[in-house]
């Protein structure tokens, strides 16, 4: 059927259109080219005799029935006629449109002759929109015929889609019948869309609330989409509202309305940058060339070993030999049962002492009691190789870091002599064996601790809340600590004792000091951060600094703390003598909005990062994690155990720096000579083997200790079992390899032989005849 759909008339239906239309050939009526017929054509009149069998219908009970459609049929053709032509048209949708041939029928005008007759050449390129009533006339509702009531029911049962029709035939059509297909918006820019009748009249409501009226001719109004498949449908007018905020408020920066802004306090700041993007990287950012990482002296250090005796050294240990046996006679007169426990020590045992404490860090052990540590059901054996519980608890209870007796002296000037020796040694060690990168961090640390000490801290956001506070310098990629200060109360701190400047201006400073005059950058937190500090360190040390700052500092206008005209995401910048300020107004909270104050003098442009953030904050997120991994490292694997004495915390806390400082050293190596490192609770192990094995080996040549635990150092520490010298010479059992011989104590007729050979008469012996000791038992 070439596309088109099959019609059906009635006998009757073409009757009358042969009258109306004054035609005496029923062929006649198929010929007409006359698109205005469209209307007589959409009227489907269904007579059963002329039907084929696929397009029967049920028959029906209702007041649609055959025989009362066709009546119907008739009444609502009279009732058309009796309308006005300016009766307006209910629009329709292009999509609705029921293209199939139609006859002919009285010509006649379109109600505005303004509106051009489409052509077939230029129907799929034109989309005719209906005339508007003109002023004075009806807008009543046109009727509709009740085939289109029986279309719209078949329609819903799942039959085939009918268009709807009007009441008015004066109307031109919208589409010819000989295109199927409906046509697309015009893309032809030499032909306009047809004008509406009159664009001041609105078009009438549709009488079907189901099919939405069809769009005005008005050129402010965008065309319908196309329903041609190759057509690609209009682009959006836009995105949501919200959408569009968001993104709005990623890139937005406040404007305070004026090119200077004062605080308080009488500072002045600019409200535009300083310096030209265009120019050059300033000088205060370019490092000169280095290379982090380890130093020369740290470069040959392979073994877990190694690397803890860069930072352990001799110094260290035999500062603290000389010490503890000191106090160890002391200590010792208290006890009544004299047992070898109570012996002076030495390095060997110092370093076994270590690596014990290591160990029990690695599996994190350092919160069992003693008796589970060394117990052998629930314990390493690497414990007990090492040394007995009670040895381990009396070294723990005597060590001790300097002199007693003139310590009390010393504290007068410095509450940290009871360790100041090895701390000093340990931290000048810590200096001299890395090279930072060139961002560093400065953070706190907290070494929890319950006991009495002068400058205990109570931190709440700490996890162990009290504790002695450290100062510590990390290098921001590495997490390697370089330098540690500790603080001592509020007596050290004094403005006098501190030139005129606050705790967190001298503690960065003297932090920084090795690394003045470099053009380093060093990221700290609202503790330490103010605008002197950051003026201090751009022009007399050479450094640059980012970090956040309190909103409370004199220096800050009150501008930057206004939020009632701050946007959520936005971002507020000054600038002056090199340095920026920026103030930003968190997106994580929906319900208060919290300002965010950061210090930079690295940074001189207001350049916001495509995730909505100014750089300075983005820069200060990647940096500001040195110290925090550093301390988290250090609680993971942890060798702290419960005391009572504020110098054995520190001396805990100095241990867990050197194993992450020595971890760090041995990777970098490791990859540098193309190596896989092991992870760091292996690495822990070795180096707890490896301090440990120098003195189980002299362990196994006591007489005291009895065969068990030489036998648990054997498995341990892989050292061979040793030999009495009464022993000496003689042919273990199992590493006989003499030659199969008769017995010499048994009966020939027996013929026994054997391996074995006595070590008296070397005389071959059977096993029925061999009585066996212990080489500890005397024979």
């Amino acid at each position: 059927m070439d596309g088109k759909k099959k019609v059906f008339y009635s006998q009757a239906e073409l009757d009358e259109i042969m009258n109306n239309s004054g035609l005496t050939d029923v062929s006649a009526i198929f010929e007409s080219d006359d698109e205005s017929e469209i209307d007589h054509v959409e009227y489907e009149v269904e007579d059963n005799s002329d039907m084929d069998k696929d397009y029967e219908q049920p028959p029906s009970t209702d007041d649609d029935s055959e025989e009362f459609m066709d009546e119907q049929c008739f009444q609502s053709r009279a009732r058309k006629r009796k309308l006005t032509t300016s009766t307006p048209r209910k629009p329709r949708v292009a999509s609705q449109i029921d293209v199939r041939p139609h006859p002919p029928s009285t010509p006649h005008q379109p109600l505005d002759d303004s509106l051009p007759s489409p052509s077939l050449a230029s129907m799929h390129h034109s989309v005719h929109r209906p005339a508007s009533p003109t002023p004075g006339t009806s807008t009543a509702t046109p009727a509709v015929s009740r085939v289109s009531k029986r279309r719209r029911g078949n329609a819903a049962r799942g039959g085939a889609t009918q268009a709807l029709s009007y009441a008015d035939p004066a109307v031109p059509p919208a589409l010819s019948a000989d295109h199927a297909v409906p046509p697309a918006p015009s893309a032809d820019p030499a032909v306009p869309p047809a004008p509406s009748a009159d664009p001041a009249v609105p078009p009438p409501p549709s009488a079907n609330p189901s099919v939405p009226p069809t769009p005005s001719a008005d050129p402010a109004v965008p065309p319908p989409p196309s329903a041609d498949p190759a057509v690609p449908p209009p682009v959006a007018r836009g995105r949501r509202r919200s959408n569009a905020n968001e993104d709005d408020k990623a890139t937005r920066m406040h404007d305070f309305g004026t090119s200077t802004v004062t605080s308080k306090s009488g500072y002045r700041w600019n409200c535009r940058p300083q310096s030209s993007s265009r120019v050059r990287t300033p000088a205060r950012n370019i490092v000169g060339p280095i290379t982090s990482g380890p130093t020369p002296e740290a470069r040959s250090a392979d073994t877990p070993e190694k690397a803890l005796s860069l930072f352990f050294g001799d110094n260290i240990i035999d500062e603290i030999v000389q010490w503890t046996n000191k106090i160890i006679p002391q200590r010792a007169a208290k006890y009544t049962n004299r047992r070898g426990g109570l012996s002076l020590t030495e390095p060997d045992e110092i370093r076994a002492l270590f690596g014990l404490l290591i160990f029990s860090g690695g599996q994190r052990d350092n919160h069992l009691t003693t008796r589970e540590m060394f117990s052998p059901k629930t314990g390493p054996p690497i414990y007990r190789a090492a040394m007995s519980e009670d040895r381990f608890c009396f070294l723990l209870s005597c060590l001790r870091f300097d002199d007693k007796d003139t310590r009390a002296q010393r504290q007068t000037t410095d509450k940290f002599a009871a360790i100041r020796v090895i701390w000093e040694i340990f931290i000048d060690n810590c200096g001299k064996m890395y090279v930072p990168s060139e961002t560093v961090t400065v953070d706190e640390q907290l070494l929890a601790f319950h006991g009495n000490c002068p400058f205990r801290m109570y931190i709440p956001s700490k996890p162990a809340k009290y504790g002695i506070k450290l100062f510590l310098i990390c290098d921001s990629k590495s997490k390697y600590m370089l330098r540690a200060i500790p603080y001592l109360g509020k007596e050290d701190t004094q403005p006098q004792a501190r030139g005129g400047i606050n705790v967190g201006h001298k503690i960065t400073k003297e932090l920084t000091e090795p690394y003045h005059n470099r053009n380093r950058n060093v990221t700290t937190d609202n503790w330490f951060s103010s605008v002197p500090l950051v003026t201090d360190l751009l022009h007399n040390c050479g450094m640059t600094l980012v970090g956040t700052v309190k909103a409370n500092k004199k220096e800050i206008p009150q501008e930057m703390k206004e939020t009632r005209t701050r946007m959520v995401g936005s971002s507020a910048f000054l600038f002056v003598n090199d340095i920026t300020l920026v103030s930003y107004c968190k997106d994580t909270s929906r319900t208060k909005k919290k300002l965010v104050y950061l210090l930079s003098s690295m940074h001189t442009q207001p350049t916001i990062m495509p995730n909505g953030k100014p750089e300075i904050i983005c820069f200060y997120n990647e940096t500001k994690g040195g110290v925090d991994a550093f301390d988290q490292m250090c609680a993971i694997y942890s060798v702290s155990r419960k005391t009572s004495r504020w110098p054995m915390s520190i001396f805990y806390g100095m241990i867990n720096s050197c194993v992450i400082n020595s971890w760090i050293i041995y990777k970098e190596n490791q990859q540098t000579i193309g190596s896989k490192p092991i992870e760091r609770r292996f690495y822990m192990q070795n180096m707890a083997e490896a301090l440990i094995k120098a003195w189980a080996g002299k362990r196994m040549f006591n007489t005291r200790i009895p065969r068990t635990i030489k036998t648990v150092i054997n498995t341990v520490c892989n050292i061979p079992l040793p030999v009495r010298d009464d022993q000496a010479g003689l042919t273990v059992m199992a590493d006989s390899r003499a030659p199969m011989v008769r017995c010499s104590l048994c009966d020939r007729s027996k013929d026994r032989k054997t391996r074995h050979r006595c070590q008296g008469c070397t005389g071959p012996v059977c096993p029925q005849h061999i009585y066996t000791w212990c080489v500890d038992c005397p024979h």
